[in-house]
């Protein structure tokens, strides 16, 4: 194949020596490597010059000075005869041109003209840099053809440098690559070979393999390279960031570590205690033993004592009677014997037990439950709960849409009930007749506790339907008036373990007592007092998926937590206004991460604590409400965690119910007004919540307990009023049985409480 480097050269051989001093500086312009435009004439001026006769040549002209060649035009001049070889990609057939070499040696033939690449009839104006073809000015322009769809650049031809050199540039010689097998300059790029190759090599060598223009590779391996750059770029960025939450979570795992090490020994602290106790305990029930003992066996002795030296005085007295006449020997006699008699009486009376000391062992079984108590764990909170628990928390991390659904009363008109926020309640009146206050903010997507039935319990509870088929009749009841054991003096808090028993703060007898599932009486623990273990006026109540018991020590403003057998652990809570004080606390509920909630009754607020009554949070309920709907500040009293995560409070003086987001931040639905009917409440109290999601709420004042759906819309009601009570005798507290029954704990009035009448009563009632 025949170069346009060696055609120039051999056209310049055969030019006449007659040339104008412009062509001569032409001519030197070509070795000029600072020059390149030079070179582009002097082929023009070939291309112009090649079918024109020699003699046509006059001396002083030169081909310089013929007339301006416009690119987008069809040209008037052929351009000379130059033979053309082409050979096309392996994709397209090979053509062959249609004028012959009659030489037989490309480019030394004068019968031979060059035609348009496409028509092969026009004169080309056009040349493509990366295909070397030649086009005409209708094949170019008029025609879309596969260089123009290739992107490939097109040149007019008086713009071309030598095969292989592009224009413009500054130096030939440093552009141009030359084939090591074939000499030609490379056009192409190699995929598979990563190499420059050139026309001929894409026939033979490299038919087979992918090969792109050398400027087209040249641009998508700088788009490659910019966009490793780029990814350099984002991976530097990623990087950094990755470094930076590294030290944010190394500095939060050094916070959690040195949190969760004062927990472990706040914890081993408290079986410490309760172990130091029980060996003080032990050590002086040993003392007072050996106390009691050893004055039993000084009184022994000093009798025996006694004894001994009454007999050595009746025996002086015999012997001193042995040397006496008559009457008076007699009467020495009976006197000694009688004596001796008592004596020996005595003697035989006297019976010490031979009794020892015993120590009984503990159950060393306990050591191996001992060393398992309390665990760290390495994860999200959501690990240390069931399954199920764990579904339900991660349920309850979803957004919830907008809640708008109709609410109907009995004697008023069915409407669609939809009010803003109630945090942002104070801007404007509210309706307290039919106000139902939904949040429009999606909760936030976080992990957390939920609430249960009975915390810990492994199968899940369900409120069922009461069994009597008389309304308000229970099918069994217990714990009658009184001071006794088994007897409670109003009540408040109730809730039922894991295993099925019953745990009531009796009140009144500052105390807390515990039942069987058939309700005998197991145990009581606490009196009146201030110290540890002691209370004044207990509320509240409830157990934790450990089986403690946390009590609401309501006029001692404090909370209290024991073991399952009524043995003191901890307590957390003083008298103030401030974080982690309370002023007469009324309930309390823990979620499955063992999470505590208290209602701060004069507080007008809810608290959370953790487990160890380490302060959270808190969410303060505003005062009265600016409309006057409100009967004054919101008075919370029970409170209950729901199974999506929420906290659910009873407002006992503005007769409703508030259910708050889990982070205390806003209350997400207020339902309620002061009535009988339908979705009315007057004085609601104790709260619990079952398995499927509904809430459980004691009616007091009404005499009944109100079932609601999640979202507290009404599905039913329990009638509670039966002939063994009267209206002074109210439901305080609800729980549910293991079985899904329904547990009502009633109190009586101050008044009646002291009545001899209210004494064969009994206060808990299962329906």
């Amino acid at each position: 194949m025949t170069s346009y480097s060696n055609l120039s050269q051999s056209r310049k051989s055969s030019q006449p020596s007659t040339s104008s001093p412009a062509a001569v500086t032409s001519n030197r312009s070509v070795s000029d490597p600072e020059d390149p435009y030079a070179v582009t004439h002097i082929i023009c001026n070939l291309l112009e010059n090649m079918n024109r006769p020699t003699n046509n040549l006059q001396p002083g002209t030169s081909s310089s000075s013929t007339m301006p060649y416009d690119i987008w035009a069809p040209s008037p001049n052929p351009l000379g005869p130059i033979g053309r070889e082409y050979s096309h990609s392996s994709n397209n057939n090979q053509l062959q041109s249609k004028e012959d070499n009659s030489s037989g040696s490309p480019g030394t033939s004068s019968s031979v003209s060059i035609t348009c690449f496409r028509c092969e009839e026009r004169t080309p104006t056009t040349r493509c840099l990366e295909c070397n073809d030649l086009f005409c000015y209708e094949c170019c322009h008029k025609v879309t053809s596969d260089c123009q769809l290739r992107e490939h650049t097109l040149l007019p031809i008086h713009q071309m440098s030598p095969i292989g050199v592009r224009p413009n540039s500054v130096g030939m010689e440093k552009e141009i690559i030359y084939c090591d097998t074939h000499g030609e300059p490379v056009r192409y790029y190699c995929e598979a070979c990563v190499s420059f190759i050139c026309q001929e090599c894409t026939m033979w060598v490299h038919k087979d393999h992918t090969h792109l223009p050398i400027k087209g590779a040249l641009d998508v391996c700088r788009i490659g390279i910019y966009r490793a750059i780029e990814d350099t770029k984002m991976g530097t960025k990623a990087i950094k960031t990755a470094i930076d939450r590294a030290v944010v979570l190394t500095k939060a795992y050094e916070k959690e570590t040195a949190e969760a090490s004062i927990k472990i020994r706040k914890a081993m602290r408290c079986f410490t205690q309760a172990i130091e106790d029980r060996e003080k305990y032990l050590l002086e029930k040993v003392e007072k033993m050996r106390q009691a003992k050893m004055n039993e066996l000084q009184d022994h002795m000093h009798t025996l004592r006694g004894i001994l030296a009454g007999l050595a005085h009746t025996n002086e007295n015999l012997v001193r009677s042995m040397d006496a006449e008559g009457i008076e020997l007699f009467v020495a006699k009976e006197k000694g014997r009688a004596q001796v008699d008592y004596f020996s009486c005595m003697f035989k009376n006297m019976y010490i037990t031979d009794e020892r000391i015993v120590f009984v062992p503990p159950n060393y079984d306990l050591l191996d439950q001992l060393k398992r108590q309390c665990d760290v764990q390495s994860g999200s909170a959501i690990h240390g709960v069931s399954p199920r628990q764990a579904l339900l928390a991660l349920q309850s991390a979803q957004s919830y849409p907008p809640i708008h659904y109709n609410v109907s009363y009995a004697g008023s008109q069915r409407s669609q009930v939809s009010v803003q926020e109630y945090v942002n309640s104070q801007s404007r009146p509210i309706d307290n007749h039919d106000h139902c206050v939904t949040s429009s903010e999606s909760m936030e997507h976080t992990t957390r506790g939920v609430g249960q039935a009975i915390a810990g319990h492994w199968a899940p509870i369900a409120v069922r339907p009461t069994r009597s088929p008389v309304p308000g009749v229970p099918m069994y009841s217990f714990a009658r008036e009184g001071q006794e054991q088994g007897q409670v003096s109003r009540p408040w808090g109730l809730c039922i373990d894991k295993e099925g028993n019953y745990i009531v703060a009796d009140r009144r007898n500052n105390r807390i007592q515990i039942f069987t599932r058939r309700g005998d009486f197991k145990l009581m623990f606490g009196c009146k007092g201030t110290g540890p273990g002691e209370f004044d006026l207990p509320a509240g109540i409830t157990t934790d998926i450990f089986g403690r018991i946390i009590v609401i020590d309501k006029d001692n403003h404090r909370v209290q937590i024991f073991t399952a057998m009524g043995n003191f652990l901890l307590k957390f809570g003083t008298f103030g206004k401030d974080c982690g004080q309370f002023q007469y606390p009324w309930d309390v509920a823990v979620n499955t991460l063992g999470n505590i909630v208290v209602t701060d009754t004069r507080n007008h607020r809810i608290q959370l604590f953790t487990s160890d009554g380490t302060y959270i949070t808190k969410f303060v309920f505003e005062g009265a409400n600016p409309s006057k709907m409100l009967k004054g500040p919101t008075t919370p009293r029970g409170v209950c965690f729901t199974t999506s995560g929420n906290i659910i409070v009873s407002d006992f003086e503005n007769h409703r119910l508030l259910m708050v987001d889990p982070t205390l931040s806003k209350v997400l639905h207020c339902v309620g007004r002061e009535g009988s009917g339908i979705g009315e409440l007057n004085r609601p109290s104790g709260i619990v919540t079952d398995d499927d999601g509904r809430i459980i709420v004691a009616d007091s004042k009404n005499h009944r307990v109100l079932v609601f759906t999640s979202e507290l819309r009404i599905l039913f009601a329990v009638d509670l009023k039966s002939p063994g009570l009267d209206d002074k005798d109210r439901p305080s507290d609800v729980a549910l049985t293991p079985e899904g029954f329904l547990v009502v704990l009633f109190e009586t009035l101050p008044d009646t409480a002291r009545d001899i009448a209210s004494h064969g009563k009994q206060y808990i009632k299962i329906y």
